[in-house]
């Protein structure tokens, strides 16, 4: 019986792909690059911004703190409003919020920012606090997991769950000490994907509704 999920944001709660992907692809211009198609962009929704930068784009170190300055400039001015609640997912959290289960959220998007989409989406009335990178990108997934859960003075265990669609939200769950739950509708995994067995993974699911057969 899971007390309290975490869910991510990019690519679980939220479409964000068109903002993000316009964003970069406006930062790769200011940079005197070319555009990147979609199948790179993919790339760019999971790790941390400066990762993004190094993998998806293939930009050399010298350039990324540049990147990572433009692409927060332009993203702000609006595009982080071109999002939409994935199909079914408002039902999802009602029927959370429901059952009594806290629901938290933790994002390797800007804190500030992450409040800010969710309040302009009609979501943040669902859950109980949002926790978000810092301003110079240290923090991991594991440490803004933690942030979450030392937010409602509830220590890691089986008993928490963490909703996301990458990697990275795995890994950060499993580093973090709680469950793991892999979407495929957003950026990280591929719809009936398999994913290798392991103590924090419960696999992927294709539609939101599924998640309240897990928990």
């Amino acid at each position: 019986m899971h007390t309290v999920i975490i869910f991510d944001l990019d690519g679980t709660l939220l479409n964000t792909s068109p903002g993000i992907f316009a964003t970069a692809n406006y930062t790769m211009k200011k940079l005197g690059f070319d555009a990147l198609p979609e199948s790179q962009l993919r790339k760019f929704v999971g790790p941390p911004l400066a990762a993004c930068f190094r993998v998806a784009c293939g930009l050399e170190e010298h350039l990324i703190e540049q990147a990572c300055s433009i692409y927060r400039e332009e993203y702000a001015t609006g595009a982080m409003y071109q999002a939409s609640a994935y199909e079914g997912i408002v039902e999802v959290l009602e029927a959370l919020k429901a059952r009594g289960i806290i629901l938290l959220v933790a994002t390797l998007k800007h804190e500030d920012m992450a409040r800010k989409i969710l309040e302009r989406k009609g979501l943040i009335q669902y859950f109980t606090s949002v926790h978000g990178s810092d301003s110079h990108g240290e923090l991991t997934k594991k440490d803004i997991i933690l942030n979450a859960l030392k937010a409602i003075d509830k220590d890691p265990g089986p008993d928490v769950l963490m909703v996301g669609d990458t990697p990275h939200d795995m890994d950060g769950a499993r580093d973090a000490g709680v469950s793991f739950l892999a979407v495929d509708w957003g950026f990280g995994y591929h719809k009936g994907e398999q994913i290798p067995p392991g103590d924090a993974v419960l696999g992927t699911i294709d539609e939101p509704t599924q998640i309240l057969s897990y928990v």
